[in-house]
């Protein structure tokens, strides 16, 4: 007597509501990460387009126009810290971002992105 294999309805079921929360899950998650990579980006283009001597609001005011053009809106270029040491010039911000999963449930990013 052969006996039938796979998955019954109730476990098909189970295993599509997981795949469904995955994907869920990573449709929210991605545009997080995809925007502190951006920030990264326009960081280190930044720094390198700027001479270290340049005021901290030239090179916040660069940022605000790598930030238009890469859709960065989770930071505000005024909350950016420029750093100065040994004749080079650097950029830090440390930020958070709340993403809302359902109902009173939300993921909470804490991210720290420095230009080195």
């Amino acid at each position: 007597m052969n006996r039938q294999r796979g998955l019954s309805l109730v476990s098909t079921l189970i295993v599509g509501a997981i795949l469904l929360g995955g994907l869920v899950l990573g449709l929210k998650v991605v545009p997080v990460y995809s925007e502190y990579f951006e920030i990264k980006k326009a960081f280190s283009k930044v720094v390198s387009s700027l001479e270290p001597t340049a005021s901290p609001t030239e090179f916040r005011n660069a940022f605000l126009r790598f930030a238009q053009a890469g859709y960065i809106t989770s930071v505000d270029p005024q909350t950016i810290e420029v750093l100065k040491e040994n004749g080079k010039a650097s950029l830090h911000i440390e930020y958070d971002q709340k993403v809302t999963l359902f109902a009173n449930v939300s993921l909470l990013f804490e991210f720290s992105v420095d230009s080195d």
